[in-house]
């Protein structure tokens, strides 16, 4: 039997406990250390649909879930004034008609000014009713982190030994960790140590990893977080991202309050500034002062390698990339699903390290890449925001180019995509005005009428598909059905709902 001890009872943590437990069964004992005044960050998160995937792991029923904590559901994200007075919605994967082929109805949609994805395209306060019976198709939650993460410890506390202690030393031997020591349970020692403990770093900081540096093009290292009670009438299915002069403000609907919080750079703000600015945005919208003085701080970037010798970091301890995609609880899970794809025996080989490190650095890149490209405003009315316009990464650059000059064909885009595909990208890039018509004139007159159609379709081709998709999902959307997201996640919370 393999043991397993992880630091750390935050998400990350527990997403760990429970995937590991999960897969390895009667194989593995797994213990938690935890200190159980200080479990982690626990501000209100936002998550993408891959949540569903880790719950369905878990075997846990989405109705109980819902019906034991305060969670809503997230259909996506609305940007306000990232370019100023203007708005644009990232969604996730609607329920409807299956695409197929690369090209998608965008490229029809745009040329008639009337833009179309089979993404959610716009903030409802309704949900399809088809989440009534089943939670089929692409959605993520709101969740409460200090709710969810008490969820998980309920739900998983007769497989899991948790030890509510704290670590006071760890000893190194080279590249592995031959054992931590603790206030109360003494010397422990295990075949694998599993960093959760945040900024803090706490075990993996001992064995020199490299630090990836990314705060030159993602200079955000400040949040100040406030939660805000709220008694909806109609309940938003999905966050917003609100742009600042010096970075952007957070809101997430949760059942009973909106979680909001807001993102700076100490390079432009100092956090008196960003105080009195984050206050004077709470009086505007909810009628309320600030009312913490919490400054979370941090700075992005990510481990080179996560796994070493015999120890992993994992969540805030692996890395962050600022929170605008909600990707945080994905790439803790991702860090522990990539360990197991890798090392399903167990063995330790040096293959399975190499692979799952060089996974881990390319899903930190894709995110990277796509977050970076939302900053792609060309905005110079601040400090901040001319910083950010002249400091763009070679790849928005590219990119920026190629969708004003001939369009971003599905074909070359999916070479380098992780999480988002290319609706996605397109959704981003037509909401900050990157696509015109003439680029998708362009693309369509060079795509000429060879004999491989099924390999090279014609511009007619392309423009003829994109029309029928456009037209099928127009028609879908007229015919769907549509109920309150309020009443909904209310029927999970009475005597009619689903609670166990």
């Amino acid at each position: 039997m393999k043991k397993f001890v992880i630091v750390g009872a935050s998400s990350a943590g527990l997403i760990s406990a429970g995937l590991i437990k999960t897969y390895w069964k009667n194989e593995v004992e797994v213990s938690v250390y935890y200190d159980a005044k200080n479990k982690g960050v626990s501000v209100g998160e936002s998550t993408i649909p891959d949540i569903l995937q880790f719950l369905h792991m878990m075997d846990i029923p989405i109705e109980s879930f819902l019906s034991n904590t305060n969670t809503t559901i997230k259909t996506g994200i609305k940007f306000k004034d990232w370019t100023p007075n203007t708005e644009f919605f990232h969604g996730f994967g609607e329920l409807g008609p299956q695409v197929e082929g690369g090209h998608g109805p965008e490229i029809y949609s745009i040329l008639n000014d009337d833009f179309c994805s089979r993404l959610y395209n716009k903030p409802t306060t309704t949900v399809p009713s088809s989440l009534m019976q089943d939670f089929s198709g692409r959605h993520a939650f709101h969740i409460d982190a200090k709710e969810f993460t008490d969820y998980l410890f309920n739900y998983m506390k007769k497989a899991i030994n948790f030890v509510d202690d704290t670590v006071e030393k760890v000893n190194v031997d080279g590249e592995n960790i031959t054992s931590i020591e603790c206030k109360n349970s003494g010397t422990v020692t295990a075949d694998y140590f599993i960093d959760a403990t945040g900024f803090s770093r706490l075990l993996f900081k001992n064995l020199d990893p490299k630090w990836n540096d990314l705060s030159d093009y993602l200079p955000i290292n400040r949040a100040i977080p406030q939660q805000i009670p709220y008694k909806f009438d109609e309940l938003p299915s999905y966050t917003l991202s609100e742009a600042t002069d010096n970075g952007w403000i957070w809101q997430i609907p949760i059942r009973n309050r909106y979680g909001t919080g807001y993102m700076y750079s100490s390079r432009f703000t100092s956090d008196d500034e960003a105080r009195e600015k984050y206050n004077a945005w709470l009086l505007k919208n909810f009628n309320t002062e600030l009312q913490t003085d919490r400054i979370i701080k941090y700075e992005s970037g990510y481990y080179e390698d996560y796994w070493i010798g015999n120890c992993l970091s994992v969540g805030l301890a692996n890395g962050f990339i600022e929170p605008l995609e909600s990707t945080g609880i994905h790439l803790a899970q991702q860090s522990i699903s990539t360990f197991i794809l890798c090392n399903p025996s167990l063995s330790d080989l040096d293959y399975n390290r190499v692979q799952a490190n060089e996974h881990n650095r390319w899903v930190y890149e894709c995110i990277f890449r796509f977050i970076t490209l939302h900053y792609n405003t060309n905005r110079t009315d601040s400090e901040f925001w001319k910083y950010m316009t002249e400091n763009k990464t070679e790849w928005v650059k590219m990119f920026d180019e190629k969708c004003r000059t001939e369009y971003m064909e599905p074909e070359l885009l999916s070479f380098g995509m992780y999480l988002w595909d290319t609706a996605s990208y397109l959704q981003i890039a037509n909401g900050l005005k990157m696509i015109n018509k003439e680029s998708l004139v362009n693309y369509l007159n060079s795509k000429r009428d060879v004999p491989f159609k099924t390999t090279y379709p014609s511009g007619i081709d392309i423009h003829r598909s994109s029309e029928q998709q456009y037209l099928d999902i127009k028609n879908h959307r007229r015919h769907s059905k549509y109920v309150s997201h309020k009443k909904l996640i209310d029927s999970y919370h009475t005597a009619r709902g689903f609670k166990s």
